[in-house]
């Protein structure tokens, strides 16, 4: 996908999205709890966050306290918010808690579980260890949380998008590569060189699954390598040159279509997996599941509730499935962090101003593969 697709792509979900209506300078419905999504954290952004909650006599809420006022068993009593964190990365650990315990303020961190043993080619400094994460429990003020097991995406056709180039590998997160299907089982983290990327979707959210063939993969990855391996993309036309290699070796390497059973128990153990993961090393299992990148799909929803999951929460895309009746789970979107000083009170940011900042940001927040 090019950069005019990617910036179509968010310019559609711009347009999707709910926006609180307090970022346009309205007042806060009293028995509305803004839910905030952060990632990583940098110390001085996140501590004028919190110095404009504290300042305005906005109080945190721990997940307990939260549930229960949103099922009308607590009453709702001032200015609140629910402060989450996606990820679990080590900026939290580093960053937000030192900053929540100076500031006497609670959180939810939502982890990845399959990431926090350091899995994955090239996440060995990005993510919390288990221990870490055992030391946020201890503090009282955090309540850990699942984002699922491997916050994967997966190849959902055998649509072309791109092939990972070093520039492609340098730009995207680790999170933006789909999940590799080799013979030795899927393989998480970012590609080597000259790996075809197929249009993709995010595992909780998919319906279909496609299943690259394994020796297609390292044909392409074989080429880049004997044409000069990273150098191999300075070449004004390695698009092409790895495109016609690709479709002469496509015609007798073809993949598969991962069948429905295949797709239900992939997902399922999504929340088999994350639970175990959290009895080994927390000794619970979490009650409630932020999905990544956005609600997941019905089948996901049904299973989450299969496997003991209370709650789900989504993004600002997800506001319609909140109002749900026939939902199989209640479901709470989040806004991202970035409307947080739109809150009522003292030096409360203007809309006007975030504008240009936010429509400069959409092509460059756009996945490779979705």
């Amino acid at each position: 996908m090019n950069e005019f697709g990617r910036l179509w792509n968010g310019i559609g979900r711009i347009a999707r999205t709910r926006y609180p209506r307090f970022i346009f300078g309205l007042s806060l419905p009293r028995d509305e709890i803004p839910v905030f999504t952060y990632h990583d954290v940098e110390a001085d952004s996140f501590g004028r966050d919190l110095e404009f909650l504290r300042d305005n006599g906005y109080r945190t809420l721990g997940l307990d306290e939260y549930l229960a006022i949103r099922r009308g068993r607590h009453r709702h009593d001032g200015r609140s918010v629910l402060l989450t964190f996606d990820d679990a990365r080590k900026s939290f650990h580093s960053v937000a808690l030192p900053l929540l315990r100076s500031f006497d303020l609670r959180a939810v961190l939502f982890a990845p579980t399959h990431w926090m043993d350091g899995c994955g080619r090239g996440a060995d400094d990005l993510f919390m260890t288990w221990p870490q994460l055992a030391e946020c429990v201890a503090s009282g003020r955090v309540d850990v949380e699942s984002h699922a097991h491997r916050h994967a995406l997966v190849a959902v056709s055998s649509q072309l998008v791109d092939f990972a180039s070093a520039a492609a590998l340098q730009r995207f997160d680790i999170y933006d590569w789909p999940m590799r299907h080799t013979l030795r089982g899927d393989v998480l983290g970012r590609p080597p060189p000259g790996t075809p990327i197929y249009r993709s979707q995010p595992l909780l959210s998919a319906t279909t699954r496609f299943l690259e063939n394994e020796a297609l993969t390292a044909a392409c990855q074989a080429f880049v390598q004997r044409n000069g391996g990273e150098a191999f993309f300075a070449q004004r036309n390695w698009r092409a040159a790895l495109l016609s290699e690709f479709r002469a070796q496509a015609r007798r390497l073809p993949g598969i279509q991962m069948s429905a059973a295949e797709i239900r128990k992939l997902v399922a153990s999504e929340f088999e997996l994350t639970r175990a993961a959290f009895h080994t090393h927390l000794g619970y299992v979490p009650r409630t599941l932020a999905y990544p990148w956005m609600l997941g799909s019905r089948l996901s929803q049904e299973l989450a509730r299969h496997h003991g999951f209370e709650a789900l929460f989504g993004v600002a895309l997800d506001f319609r499935a909140e109002r749900r009746a026939d939902a199989p789970l209640p479901v709470y979107a989040r806004f991202k962090c970035d409307w947080l000083t739109f809150l009522p009170g003292r030096a409360r940011s203007s809309v006007f101003a975030a504008i240009g900042h936010k429509v400069r940001g959409f092509a460059g927040a756009q996945h490779l593969a979705h």
